[in-house]
């Protein structure tokens, strides 16, 4: 099995061995709040350069977002970026199984997750700005690895999106307060 990738998500897959058969592209743009379009423009261009490269008899496994579901963020340059690769694969890729993953959590360097985030703004005591309401699906990179291992290892389906997700949501606020209690400290939130 080959890997595409050097972030978070495909150092951890990297851990896992799977069968040569499977090519998993886990790269891409990294900040989901990043507006320019060159960025999503490159990695576009780089991910048409990839597939080319890619053997017709090997499947390929695109780790995208869950946020594709998402009827109020289908403007979100983020979003219509995935929804452009997805299209890509389905029209050219002879074999493939799209992954849509949520927020995924662990220990990792890029600070612009929402984990991440949220206990910068904690070590550096600013103010969080809180969307009434606001909730997020998390699931652990290790959960991530462990479902994908079971699932391409017993007949997956070719050709198919499969969508990951935790069952339950959580709501901003409660993220805020776990990391208040485990790093002992209170931040305001407006």
């Amino acid at each position: 099995m080959k890997i595409f990738g050097n972030g978070f998500i495909a150092k951890n897959l990297k851990k896992v061995r799977l069968p040569k058969k499977f090519f998993i592209y886990a790269a891409g743009v990294s900040n989901s709040n990043v507006k320019q379009n060159k960025v999503y423009n490159r990695e576009i261009n780089q991910f048409k350069k990839i597939i080319r490269k890619i053997n017709s008899k090997k499947i390929l496994i695109y780790i995208s977002s869950l946020s594709v579901e998402n009827k109020n963020l289908q403007a979100d340059k983020y979003v219509k970026n995935k929804l452009i690769i997805e299209k890509i694969i389905k029209n050219e890729v002879p074999k493939f199984i799209i992954i849509r993953l949520p927020q995924v959590v662990g220990k990792n360097c890029n600070k612009h997750t929402l984990t991440n985030f949220i206990y910068n703004t904690f070590k550096k005591e600013k103010k969080f700005y809180l969307w009434k309401n606001s909730k997020r699906n998390l699931i652990d990179i290790d959960d991530v690895v462990k479902i994908l291992k079971a699932y391409l290892l017993n007949s997956p389906k070719i050709n198919s999106t499969i969508n990951i997700f935790n069952p339950k949501s959580i709501s901003v606020r409660s993220i805020i307060k776990i990391f208040s209690e485990i790093l002992k400290k209170k931040i305001t939130i407006k």
